[in-house]
This record gives C-alpha cells, sequence and structure tokens, in this order.
C-alpha cells in the first residue's frame, strides 16, 4: 500500500522564495523523504492566487491524490487555502523556517502559516488538516511527516478492505453486535457466509495437500504436538478450507464465530487454522465473529506492516501492574517466546463432557517486547488505543496464547493498571483487544482523527461510580 502526497508552494512575489531557494530546497528534501518513508510524490509549480488554487485543487482531487501538503513558502494570501478544504483528500499547511534573524522578514511564511490555520478551524469550521513546520531535516518534521503517511496507508488500506463474517456472532456475545451503516464509513466491505460453507470446503483438499500442511505444523512447533494426527489432520482441512474461502472472495481478514457450530458440525476448535492462516497467510482472524475486532487487527498489521493477536484481558496481578492477555490458541505463533508452541487441544471447550471437541491450538506464551493495545469501538466511532509493554512473570499464565502486560502509556502520561481496568470498565469496551507489536498510539491517533474517530481517553481510577 502505498499514497500520493502533492508539494504546493504558495507564495508572493514581493517575498524572497526564490532567493532562498525554498521551492528547490523542499524539493529536495521531499524527494529523500518519499524514498525514505515509501511515499509517490507529484511537486506542483508555486502558486499565488484562488483561481490557480482551484484549478490545482480539482485536478489533484480528480487524480485521487491522498495528500496535499500545501506550503507557505512566504507569505500567501489567505483566499488560497479556501481550496484544499473540504476535499477528498487530507490536507498539510506547513512553513519553513526563515532565513535570517534580523533586518526586514524575508519569508514572513509562519504567520502565514497561522493564518491559514485560524481560516480552516474558524471560517470553515473543519480541523481536518495537520500543520508542519522547518525544512526536511528540521526535528520537527520527518517523524511528524511519518506518522501521517503511516495513517494515511492504513486508512487507504481499510477502505480498500473485504472481511469475511462467517457463522454470524457467538451466541449472547450481544456487545459485538454492529450497525454496518455505521462501520462502512471505516471502508471495510462486509460478507457473510454460513458454517455450511466452510464444511463443504473442508472434503475438497487431496490427502496429499492436509499432510503438506500437517508436516508444516510440526516442523514449526519442532514436533511439540500433544494431540492426535486425526486432530491435526482435520484441523489442516479447516486451515484449507478458510484458505480457499478468504482467496476466493479477496478476503483481507475474517471474522469467524469458532464455537459453537464447528463443535457441532466438525467436533473441533479451530485455533490452530485461525494461527496458521495468520501467520502463514497473513489474513487475520478474528474469532467469535468479532467484525470490529477483525479491522482493527487489520489496522494496527497496515500500521506495524506485521501481525496482531486479538485477546482477552483474563487477569489482574497488583503487585506487578500487570494484565493477563489471553485467547484459546488462534493467534499468530511469531509472537511466541523462545519455549516455542505446542499444538495442543482446546483447554475449556467440553470440558465435564463425555466427548470434548478435538482439534488443535496454539499454545505459548509472548515473548517480552513493546506493544500496543487497541479496539474500535461502538460502531468503529470510539478508539481504545495504549502502549505497553509484554513482561517477564513467575506466572506462565493459563494454556492459549498468552502474555502479562504492563507499564500502560499514552501521550507521554503514564497509567496505572487500576486506571486501565476503570477504563475498560466504565467504558463498556468490547472484551477484545488486539495486540500488535511496537509503540504505535501516536499513529492510531492520527488515523483516529483522519476518519473521525474519538479517542477514549483513560479514565483515572476513583472508587465513586464514574461515568464518561
Amino acid at each position: 500500500m502505498t499514497i500520493t502526497i502533492a508539494y504546493i508552494p504558495s507564495h508572493l512575489p514581493g517575498y524572497y522564495a526564490a532567493e532562498y531557494e525554498v521551492f528547490d530546497h523542499s524539493r529536495r528534501g521531499l524527494e529523500q523523504l518519499a524514498n525514505d518513508l515509501n511515499f509517490e510524490l507529484e511537486v506542483c509549480k508555486p502558486i499565488v492566487s484562488r483561481l490557480e488554487a482551484q484549478q490545482l485543487a480539482e485536478r489533484l482531487e480528480a487524480a485521487g491524490t491522498d495528500f496535499v501538503l500545501l506550503q507557505n513558502s512566504t507569505f500567501a494570501m489567505g483566499d488560497v487555502v479556501l481550496e484544499f478544504a473540504h476535499r477528498s483528500f487530507k490536507l498539510g499547511i506547513w512553513a519553513t523556517q526563515e532565513p535570517t534573524k534580523t533586518g526586514p522578514i524575508m519569508l514572513n511564511n509562519f504567520v502565514s502559516m497561522n493564518l491559514n490555520a485560524g481560516i480552516l478551524t474558524q471560517y470553515l469550521k473543519t480541523d481536518q488538516f495537520k500543520w508542519f513546520y522547518g525544512n526536511s531535516d528540521h526535528p520537527w518534521f520527518k517523524e511528524r511527516l511519518n506518522i501521517t503517511v503511516q495513517a494515511l496507508k492504513a486508512a487507504k488500506s481499510l477502505g480498500q478492505a473485504k472481511i469475511g463474517l462467517i457463522g454470524g456472532i457467538a451466541p449472547t456475545f450481544y456487545n459485538f453486535v454492529f450497525d454496518e451503516k455505521k462501520v462502512r464509513k471505516l471502508g471495510a466491505e462486509i460478507i457473510s457466509h454460513e458454517l455450511s460453507e466452510v464444511v463443504t470446503l473442508c472434503e475438497k483438499p487431496s490427502d496429499e495437500n492436509v499432510q503438506q500442511v500437517v508436516e508444516q505444523l510440526y516442523k514449526v512447533s519442532q514436533n511439540r504436538v500433544s494431540v492426535s494426527p486425526k486432530d491435526m489432520q482435520t484441523s489442516s482441512r479447516v486451515y484449507l478450507a478458510l484458505r480457499a474461502l478468504a482467496k476466493e472472495h479477496g478476503y483481507s481478514a475474517l471474522a469467524v464465530s469458532d464455537w459453537p457450530a464447528f463443535q457441532s458440525q466438525l467436533n473441533i476448535h479451530p485455533g490452530m487454522a485461525f494461527s496458521w492462516l495468520d501467520e502463514h497467510d497473513h489474513i487475520p482472524v478474528a474469532s467469535e465473529g468479532d467484525v470490529l475486532g477483525a479491522i482493527t487487527m487489520l489496522m494496527m498489521n497496515a500500521l506495524n506492516q506485521g501481525q496482531s493477536m486479538l485477546l482477552d484481558m483474563n487477569d489482574l496481578d497488583l503487585e506487578r501492574e500487570a494484565i493477563l492477555m489471553w485467547h484459546c490458541g488462534g493467534s499468530p505463533l511469531g509472537f511466541s517466546n523462545n519455549q516455542g508452541v505446542t499444538w495442543k487441544n482446546h483447554s475449556t471447550l467440553g470440558r465435564k463432557t463425555t466427548n470434548p471437541p478435538m482439534g488443535a491450538v496454539a499454545d505459548f506464551i509472548f515473548a517480552p517486547q513493546k506493544v500496543t493495545i487497541s479496539r474500535l469501538s461502538n460502531n468503529g466511532q470510539e478508539l481504545f488505543v495504549l502502549d505497553a509493554e509484554v513482561i517477564e512473570s513467575p506466572h506462565p499464565g493459563y494454556d492459549g496464547s498468552r502474555g502479562w502486560v504492563s507499564k500502560f502509556r499514552l501521550n507521554h502520561q503514564t497509567f496505572t493498571l487500576a486506571d486501565v481496568v476503570n477504563t475498560v470498565m466504565t467504558a463498556g469496551i468490547e472484551h477484545h483487544f488486539v495486540l500488535a507489536s511496537g509503540h504505535q498510539s501516536g499513529t492510531l491517533q492520527e488515523l483516529a482523527a483522519w476518519l473521525d474517530i474519538r479517542v477514549i481517553q483513560p479514565l483515572p481510577y476513583q472508587h465513586h461510580l464514574q461515568s464518561f
């Protein structure tokens, strides 16, 4: 996924942009950043008048430009910026440093950017723009642009995504019910399937193809397998069936109700199939029919060019200020620590029955690392996000894929375990959270701003009843 950025210098001839090579210096810097940050750059001719701005804005909009970087190369008239607001592309406004510190002012561009910001917010009533300051090597510029590039790539990726919902939402999980019209503003298309389609597809792979998958799974676990050969073969058939369905329809992700229909129709839990589809084919799978969870996974994967996991919050450790994040074993394997992965039967489904479901799930502990916790909530109108870390713990956690997470932060502020629990419960955030490698909260908040999603601010813990 790539995006196109148009660089537009705006100025007045009575200032000294040409003499101080503002246009050329900015162009060269952006060309280097386009290579470093992987975006397409279109360099436009300098403009002076509103008519020039209108003609250029209409052309860029028709061409599908993703982001316009309107530079106040010098002071520019306030009507120029009018033509770049409320367009299909996103808008950045930019001023570079003054070349001198005394005598007559040469550019007067910072005040011009300030003028534009005021026009956008006060006159046009929009906050859909981002300001930039300094030359391309200024400490404020590159990382600020990098966040924008990554956020817009993620937004574009969501806009092109298709999600297959298989088997509907798990019984009584009413918090996963969603309004498709509202969710559609995120861009993702959602298509529903009956589980019977997957059951039929399970019969199609040859025994040879199934055995190839089984051998891969033995290899990736270094032969740590505590389920029967039949379980491995059945789980591999489910994997091949889900992969075939996803590839046939061009799905970017799946949301699958992994119980109870899988148990009644195939007598398995499909966790291993979920893990391998994500690990091997880079198709994330959200369990229990959690569509917004699947969209959140896609969002995080687009941001960090990696993988993510859909997890519950299952246990608290007040001494270590940590939450155990866990799921039953459908997570991608790359998050495992050096103890590796074991294929096991599901640890809870069918307990205390004479015929517990079989199949395989992934059992492993997460490697210590910096992570981001996120969740699109309330039909995608809100976003929960925190930076955190997976930590070492003397408690291994429950069977499945799991790890203890602590050191919660957002916007340079630290939050306690009690603050996190208070926020999750008081806001009623859906009980699935996405865990991804790296600290991505800043980029996520920018993505939320561009998509008009409200970021849920952590609610500090109090003993009394609170509300948002």
